[in-house]
C-alpha cells in the first residue's frame, strides 16, 4: 500500500497521529516504535497523554479509531512472521509495533511503551518471571472488562465509534 493510499484511509487524526500512521512503512521515517491505543477509552486516553509527555517524539502514538478497517490487511505490508492485527484485535488489548516490525501486546506492549522513562524502570518489575504471570492475568481480566464495557460482545464501528 502506498503512502498516498494510506493517507486516504486516515480519518480525523491530529497531525502528529496522521504523520505517524502514514510513516509506519515509510523508509525515510526514523526507526521508532508505534503504539496503537483506543481513543474512546478515558483511562487509555489519560495514560497516553502522560506517555506523550514522557516519550515525546521517540514513540509514535496512533488512535485506532482513526484507522480504516482494511489499513493493516493490505498484502503490500503483510508479513507472515509478524501478522498485522485487525482493528478488533487492536481494540481488545494494547499493541505496540517495534521499529523492526515485530509486535508486542498486552502488558508487554505497555511496559515497552514506557521504556526509557521513570515509569518504565518501575514497570519492568511486571516482566519478572514470578510477577509476570500474575500481571498478565490481571491485565487480561481488565482488558476483557474494558472491551465489553465499551463495545459489548462484538465491536461495530458504526455503532460504537461513529464519525463525529
Amino acid at each position: 500500500m502506498s503512502v498516498a493510499t494510506r493517507k486516504t484511509k486516515i480519518k480525523d487524526l491530529s497531525s502528529s497521529e496522521s504523520t505517524a500512521l502514514t510513516n509506519i512503512d515509510n523508509d525515510d521515517s526514523p526507526s521508532v516504535d508505534t503504539l496503537f491505543f483506543d481513543g474512546q477509552c478515558p483511562l487509555c486516553a489519560s495514560e497516553i497523554a502522560q506517555l506523550r509527555k514522557a516519550r515525546g517524539g521517540s514513540l509514535r502514538i496512533v488512535d485506532i479509531h482513526g484507522i480504516e478497517d482494511d489499513a493493516f490487511n493490505s498484502s503490500d505490508i503483510a508479513d507472515a512472521a509478524n501478522p498485522e492485527p485487525g482493528k478488533d484485535q487492536l481494540l481488545r488489548v494494547l499493541h505496540l509495533r517495534r521499529a523492526d516490525g515485530s509486535w508486542l501486546k498486552s502488558a508487554d506492549a505497555n511496559v515497552a511503551a514506557w521504556e526509557g522513562t521513570t515509569h518504565g524502570r518501575v514497570l519492568r518489575i511486571l516482566r519478572w518471571p514470578l510477577i509476570r504471570h500474575f500481571a498478565d492475568a490481571v491485565y487480561a481480566l481488565w482488558a476483557t472488562w474494558r472491551y465489553k464495557r465499551l463495545y459489548g460482545k462484538q465491536f461495530t464501528e458504526k455503532l460504537h465509534a461513529p464519525d463525529s
